[in-house]
């Protein structure tokens, strides 16, 4: 008499609910833990925003530097900023006020 074919203690669809949990656990853990994606994702957006503002910042000290030798070496300049920022003018030079009405 043969004997009946013996079945596994795991079917089928036993093994496909156990292979989805083990990947949904493994998902999770990539996207939940302390050094998970959402993390990553965020020190990356973070990092571009840094750059931009240290090229900015560049960019600002570039010209600040360029405007310190100008005022260092550049009469002409040093002049221009004492007549318009602090309304200086030369000795003898007559001044003109312009009321509009």
């Amino acid at each position: 008499m043969p004997f009946p074919p013996k079945k596994s203690p795991f079917d089928a669809k036993a093994k496909v609910k156990i292979i989805l949990i083990v990947i949904l656990m493994g998902i999770s853990f990539l996207f939940l833990n302390r050094n998970g994606m959402i993390r990553l994702f965020r020190a990356e957006q973070e990092y571009k925003s840094l750059i931009e503002k240290k090229e900015a910042l560049e960019r600002d000290k570039s010209g600040l530097e360029s405007e310190k030798e100008k005022l260092l070496d550049d009469k002409k300049h040093i002049e221009k900023i004492a007549r318009e920022q602090y309304n200086m003018v030369l000795p003898g030079e007559k001044v003109f006020k312009v009321i509009e009405e």
